[in-house]
This record gives structure tokens, C-alpha cells and sequence, in this order.
């Protein structure tokens, strides 16, 4: 495990979840560090991490997801003169864990079970479901919706949802986040969840699902 002197909260969802699994690293930048994780592609900059730093980090990690403190505009504008464009997410946490709709048709997946699904969201689904369960609910016989913890701290969980676009707008989204979101509660540890500002269908499920915006994070998309 790596040494994390952040607070657990939740715009630092990412970085304590890649402290704590084995394939996670850390580099020290200037003022601050990075800590990112190869399989996912994917680099946290905290502290006071010098701007042109990171995005001579950003040069030599392509194809990386690059989130950083909303408050840190030196490094949007050190990212942007290298061509990369960063994005405003929001993080919502659930204040009111009986709000969420309390609905059947989801399971844990088990092995196989994802032929309707591409090879991105099947690799995405077999390195989550190395690290904690999958939630899934199916349509037609096939597995269709997904909902998983990602990341994982003391006190939180990141929640992702993914489903096939065949079955989208069919309410399977909102079964399987509730599903899991349960799970993971019964373990002891409260939902984050983090959606660009772009992303309304994302924002739609947050809400429904009872959750209300706590703070923001800047995410430099590959």
C-alpha cells in the first residue's frame, strides 16, 4: 500500500483507491506528486504540484486520465498548451441512503456471461470484478447494465455504471447502481458519485437515485 498523507473524502476517491491496490504507483512532482495506476490508465495530482510538471507528466503518460483540485487553474492552462482540454466534474454523495428505489432484477455477475458486450466494457468489467463484485441486471437473457466500486477507500466507494447501448433508457442503469450501492453500504463505506458536467444522462441517474452535488474535480480526459 502507498503512504497517502490526503484526507478521506470524496474528491480523493481515486487516489486512495490507487494507494491501496498493488499495481498503483507514485511520482513526485515539484510542490506535490502524482500517484496513477497503469491498467486503467489513469493519474491523480494533488498537492502543490508545479503546473509545467504535470503536463511534462501528461506528455509521457498518453491515452492517461489526468484528475486534479478544481481549485488548480495553472494546471488547466499548462495542460491546454499542450493541446489537452479539461472538463468540470461533479461529486455527489448520498445524504439520504432511503431514497434509493428499491428494485429487483439485479445480481452479482458471475463468471463469463458478457457476450453482448464489447471488448472495452468486457475488460473494463473483468479488472473491477478482480477487485470487488459486479452488479448486473440482463435483458433478453444477456447481461446489459453493470454497476461497480472502481475505487474504494476507508469511507467511500466509487460507483460506475456502464450499459449496452441496446438497453439503455429501460430503467436497468437505476436497478443495478441501487443494487450495488446497497452492497457496498452493508460493508461500511458511503457512495461517491462523479459525473463530467457534459453528462447529463449521468447527472439524471445521480439524482434520481437521491444523490446532491458536495464538490467538483478537473478531469483531463484522454
Amino acid at each position: 500500500m502507498i503512504a497517502l498523507a490526503l484526507p478521506d473524502v470524496p474528491r480523493w476517491i481515486e487516489a486512495h483507491g490507487i494507494a491501496r491496490d498493488p499495481e498503483g504507483w507514485r511520482h513526485e512532482l515539484r510542490g506535490g506528486f502524482a500517484i496513477g495506476h497503469d491498467g486503467v490508465k489513469l493519474v491523480v495530482v494533488a498537492g502543490e504540484a508545479d503546473a509545467n510538471a504535470v503536463a511534462a507528466l501528461a506528455r509521457e503518460r498518453i491515452g492517461y486520465t489526468i484528475l486534479f483540485a478544481i481549485e488548480r487553474e495553472d494546471v488547466v492552462a499548462a495542460l491546454a498548451a499542450i493541446g489537452r482540454t479539461s472538463e468540470r466534474a461533479i461529486l455527489h454523495t448520498l445524504p439520504d441512503p432511503d431514497r434509493l428505489p428499491d428494485y429487483e432484477g439485479a445480481a452479482p455477475l458471475g463468471d463469463g456471461g458478457l457476450d453482448g458486450v464489447s471488448p472495452a466494457l468486457a475488460a473494463e468489467l473483468a479488472w473491477a470484478r478482480s477487485r470487488g463484485p459486479v452488479w448486473a441486471a440482463w435483458l433478453d437473457g444477456e447481461a446489459a447494465s453493470f454497476a461497480y466500486a472502481p475505487w474504494r477507500s476507508e469511507k467511500w466507494f466509487d460507483v460506475s455504471v456502464d450499459t449496452v447501448p441496446g438497453a439503455r433508457q429501460l430503467g436497468l442503469a437505476t436497478i443495478v447502481a441501487a443494487a450495488m450501492i446497497r452492497g457496498e453500504r452493508a460493508l461500511g463505506r458511503e457512495p461517491v458519485w462523479g459525473a463530467d458536467e457534459g453528462n447529463a444522462p449521468s447527472l439524471r441517474l445521480a439524482r434520481r437515485l437521491g444523490f446532491e452535488p458536495v464538490d467538483e474535480l478537473w478531469v483531463c480526459a484522454h
